[in-house]
C-alpha cells in the first residue's frame, strides 16, 4: 500500500541478499493492482471450489485428516512460476 513502515532497510537488505526483487505498489493502487489477488490467489479459490466438487461428487468427505491432501491440490495447480509471473505481467509489472 505504499506505507513506508512495510520497507524497512532490513527488509531491502535481507531482500538484495535473498535476490528478491522487492515491488512497491502506489498507494491506494492495491485493490486493482495486487497481483496475487488477481492472478494467484483468484484461479486459487476457482481451483479449490473446482477440487471440493470433485470430492463431492465422488462421495469423499473432506475432513481434517484428508484436507492439507485436497488443499495441496488445488495449490500445485495454480502456484506456479509461470501463473506468478503471468499475474504480475497482467497488472502491468514485467
Amino acid at each position: 500500500d505504499g506505507h513506508n513502515s512495510h520497507c524497512t532497510y532490513e527488509f531491502c537488505r535481507f531482500a538484495t541478499q535473498s535476490n528478491i526483487i522487492v515491488v512497491c505498489l502506489p498507494s491506494h493502487t492495491t485493490h486493482a493492482l495486487q497481483p496475487c489477488d488477481v492472478g494467484v490467489f483468484g484461479p486459487l479459490v476457482t481451483a479449490w471450489k473446482a477440487q471440493v466438487n470433485q470430492c463431492t461428487c465422488s462421495g469423499i468427505p473432506i475432513m481434517k485428516t484428508n484436507f492439507l491432501q485436497y488443499y495441496a491440490s488445488a495449490c500445485n495447480k495454480v502456484f506456479k512460476s509461470s501463473t506468478i509471473i503471468s499475474a504480475f505481467s497482467k497488472i502491468g509489472i514485467h
